[in-house]
Order: structure tokens, then C-alpha cells, then sequence
């Protein structure tokens, strides 16, 4: 097998993103890609999160916000096993409305590439 060159691995898909490959059993088994939120996600967040008016917000509001913040993330971080993003920003509302646990589940995996790429820096 030909060694792939340097400039087509940097150039391939999610080449500049950690990611990991996994199974979603509640998903039927599917098999997704999880992959480090990109910097425009965390500017979205961000966006999301901040809030002048935080303690005129109510409890469910509160939830909702930071659901939405979390969709923005989860948005960014999910492909399918061809490396392409499964969602736009346009699916937002969409994935608002069915976001739970497993959802969550997926986001924190990716969210702990990072972490795991902290950890690598120290040693």
C-alpha cells in the first residue's frame, strides 16, 4: 500500500480535529464520529451562554439555554462514518426538540478530546 502524502493526510477530513470513532446502541448500533468542537461552535456557545439578564431567568428558561448551548456544540461535533457533519446550524430548533441523555452522552465523549489533548500537553 502506497504511503499517503503529507499534504493529502493534512488536507483529509477532520484532519485538523481529534476524533474517535462510536457505537450508539439506543441508535440502533449506528456508528458516528465524534470529533473536537470547532472554533466558530464555541463562539455560537458562547454567544448562547451569555446572558446581561441571568437572574430574570426562569428555571425552564435556564434549561432551554443551556440545552441550546449544547446542541450548538453537538451540532458541530457529530459525523457520519464518511467524516461528514449529520446536522447544519439550520437543524437547530430540530435537535432542540429531541436532545436527551444519549445526545449528552455523545457531546461529553467528544468534549473529552480536548481534555485529553490538555493531558497529553502536560506530560
Amino acid at each position: 500500500m502506497a504511503k499517503k502524502s503529507l499534504k493529502s493526510l493534512a488536507l483529509s477530513p477532520l484532519s485538523g480535529f481529534r476524533h474517535m470513532e462510536t457505537d450508539v446502541p439506543e441508535w440502533e448500533g449506528a456508528k458516528v464520529i465524534l470529533r473536537e468542537p470547532s472554533g466558530e461552535a464555541w463562539l455560537r456557545w458562547r454567544e448562547i451562554v451569555k446572558e446581561d439578564k441571568e437572574d430574570e431567568l426562569s428555571l425552564p428558561e435556564k434549561a432551554l439555554r443551556d440545552i441550546r448551548a449544547d446542541v450548538t456544540l453537538f451540532i458541530d461535533v457529530l459525523c457520519d462514518e464518511s467524516y461528514q457533519p449529520v446536522f447544519t446550524v439550520d437543524d437547530t430548533e430540530d435537535v432542540v426538540a429531541h436532545y436527551g441523555p444519549v445526545h449528552s452522552r455523545l457531546l461529553k465523549q467528544a468534549l473529552e478530546l480536548i481534555t485529553n489533548a490538555d493531558a497529553i500537553k502536560k506530560k
